[in-house]
């Protein structure tokens, strides 16, 4: 055969289709009176219109919904979810904070004050999606940080307390509650991650927290409390899968570790055996920069972003990213 420039040797268009599609196209050829050729062009436009209008309804951001959590109190829960929004609020991403914990610490991080109560706090959605009528869109309970402008967060304080117990003599709303606030916050399409800080028990709130979240994140501290307190929490996850199989221990961490104490180096050994791949290999270290951020109103991550915590920090979060990027 001659080649020629410009022209390339086409196959006939029967040996690229299966024999019924080829019968097909020949049929809707003699009765179109149309090229077979302009009937696959035709076909192959209108497939790549839909490609391209399916892409840009697709949702523009995933929404992992993660809990950090630990039937212990003091471990450092909430100075990490903080820490995490800020890190990752940093690596260009959108954070939605919801503070499941009526202390409202979380809140404190980032500048609203208990002293100075918001009538469009957690408790307060709650108490809205439980009423019948018409209810507030999501948007009137997040409130927007101009120092954090990638960071939105739902506050709570001491009044969530009573809505809890509101909340407990409703089995049914109790467990699906996260889930719909989850979900109606990923429907906004802004958020590539929601945070949840949950408080420190192992109740109906908590597992509602699960139920609505796709993973959790347990800090511990070199103590036999907190560790018997991380184990408590992943049995209670295992109840909780009854009714969200897909929830996943994303990791465990040592926070608030002095690398030279006996206890440290007593429980890591069994730690790590028992944990085994879910045990991040970055420690936290006990830092005073730590205490002085929260004093500040602040992720330690923003206000000390050089001392050796934000650093720690920082290497965790990209443990964290890695573990989500294989999941």
């Amino acid at each position: 055969m001659i080649d020629l420039p410009g022209l390339t040797y086409r196959k006939p268009i029967g040996a690229t289709l299966s024999t019924d599609n080829a019968a097909k196209l020949k049929e809707m050829a003699k009765n179109s009176g149309q090229p077979q050729t302009r009937i696959l062009d035709q076909a192959v436009d209108e497939l790549y219109q839909k490609e391209i209008e399916t892409m840009e309804n697709a949702p523009k951001h995933k929404g992992i919904a993660i809990s950090i959590a630990n039937n212990k109190g003091g471990v450092g829960k909430t100075t990490s979810a903080a820490a995490f929004a800020d890190l990752l609020s940093k690596r260009g991403k959108r954070v939605l904070l919801i503070d499941a914990d009526p202390q409202g610490n979380l809140s404190g991080r980032f500048g609203f004050s208990t002293s100075d109560p918001q009538p469009n706090y957690f408790g307060a959605l709650i108490e809205d999606r439980m009423s019948d009528g018409e209810h507030q869109p999501l948007e009137y309970y997040i409130q927007h940080l101009d120092e954090f402008p990638r960071i939105d967060i739902i506050i709570s304080d001491l009044r969530l307390d009573g809505t809890y117990n509101q909340l407990s003599s409703d089995s049914i709303n109790s467990a699906i509650m996260f889930k719909g606030i989850v979900q109606e916050a990923r429907k906004l399409d802004k958020y590539d991650y929601i945070l949840i800080d949950a408080r420190p028990a192992l109740n109906n709130e908590v597992g509602s927290a699960f139920i609505g979240s796709d993973y959790v994140i347990i800090p511990i501290e070199a103590a036999y409390d907190s560790v018997i307190g991380a184990n408590s929490m992943v049995a209670f996850m295992t109840k909780s899968r009854a009714l969200n199989e897909g929830l996943k221990l994303l990791g465990v961490f040592f926070n608030k570790v002095v690398d030279r104490t006996t206890s440290f180096h007593e429980l890591l050994p069994m730690v790590k055996g028992h944990w085994d791949e879910a045990l991040f290999d970055t420690k936290i270290p006990r830092a005073q920069d730590v205490v002085n951020a929260e004093n500040a109103g602040a992720p330690v991550t923003y206000k000390y972003p050089r001392c050796k915590a934000s650093k720690a920090y920082s290497k965790l979060i990209d443990e964290v990213v890695n573990r989500l990027e294989k999941d």
